[in-house]
Order: C-alpha cells, then structure tokens, then sequence
C-alpha cells in the first residue's frame, strides 16, 4: 500500500492531501510457473521447488513495483481526500473501472454516476477526468473522501510481454544461483542490471508528491 500526498486548499485550511491503495482481488497466479522457472534454471528435482516458488513471487513483486505495474489482473481500491486523487491512478494499465465513490457534505457516501467522468486508460498512468462542463459535487473533509474502485492487469499469464517474464526468470535466476545475501564485491539480493534494462521498456513514471 502506497501513500502520495500534496498540499490541496479545503476552505482556507491547507491540509496535506493523501492518496493510497488497497488490493481488493489479488491475482490468483504469476506470470512465470514453477515448470517455466526450473525450465530456465535447469533444475530436474523436486527438492527445490518450495524455494524456486518463492522466488518466483519475489522477483514478480520486485518487477511489479519496479515498473509501477500489476502484471495479472488485479481489483484495487484508491482513496484520496479530494477528487484530484484521480488525476492519476496507481498502477498499469487500467482495464476499467467499477466505480467512482465520494462522501458528500453530510458525510454520506454516494456513487458518481459514470456519465460525470471520462476514463482516459491511454495513458499511463491512467486519468480519470471530469466531462466538459460538468462539475465535482461538494465532499466532506476526510482523508477517503473520494473511492475509486479498478482493475489493472495484461489480464492471465499467457497475456504478460515476454519481455517481463524474461525479466522475471533473470532476477530469479540471479537470486537461485546466489542465495547468500553478500558475495565479495557485490550484492546479490538486487535485481540484476539486465533484467531492470528489460523492465525500463515498460516502466510508468509517476509523481510521488510529499
């Protein structure tokens, strides 16, 4: 869970606006098997396949937050204290969104209607903007104001580029071959400077506000 802020004006108070995400439905599966990795690390055995799974999860995790990224399809559930929260979504590539949600003015939680806002999922990040001449309805002062509930994801395993599942299986790789945490001279529990090379080709630069 992530958390990004910037000053926003309620009134004539300045407060620090926040935003943050929670997982709703994590992906069920990883872009990489257990058969796909011991292929790539040529291991034949079974007594390492607790250890090449693990890795497995890692070096997805690692990928995940080094490109801004959910690689299977993924529910996720962002907050934020105003309506400006949706200028840019965590995470890429939104499929769709389920719902805009805000407290209004007497602290009563309410659904926008999906004809308010246009979803730009062309960009990525992705925005979510206000229709041309529409208008934000008054929310209440809270850090969750406004709810936005997504999915993002290539969608199944079969549908992640190769080029981030090359990535995945080099970092796991890396890890299986080198398990103690030091060698002389360099760090091992990095993820390896060809497989971060891969991942640029598909990195979402975002603004972090503090």
């Amino acid at each position: 869970m992530n958390n990004y802020c910037f000053p926003y004006n309620f009134d004539t108070t300045l407060i620090k606006e926040q935003r943050t995400y929670q997982v709703v439905t994590p992906a069920s599966t990883y872009p990489v098997s257990l058969t796909e990795a011991k292929l790539h690390l040529k291991v034949d055995i079974t007594t390492d396949d607790a250890l090449i799974t693990n890795l497995i999860v890692a070096a997805t995790q690692v990928s995940e937050e080094y490109t801004n990224r959910f690689f299977i399809d993924t529910v996720v559930n962002q907050t934020s204290t105003s309506f400006n929260g949706l200028n840019e979504l965590f995470k890429s590539k939104v499929k769709s969104v389920t719902h805009v949600k805000y407290y209004d003015s007497d602290n009563a939680q309410q659904t926008w209607a999906n004809t308010n806002y246009v979803v730009n999922n062309e960009f990525e990040p992705c925005q979510i903007n206000l229709v041309v001449d529409g208008t934000l309805p008054s929310i209440a002062q809270r850090v969750d104001a406004v709810e936005c509930r997504y999915t993002v994801g290539y969608g199944a395993a079969s549908d992640v580029p190769d080029v981030i599942k090359q990535a995945i299986l080099l970092t796991l790789g890396n890890w299986y071959e080198n398990r103690m945490s030091v060698i002389t001279g360099r760090t091992t529990t990095e993820m390896p400077q060809s497989a971060k090379w891969l991942l640029d080709t598909y990195k979402v630069q975002v603004v972090r506000w503090c």
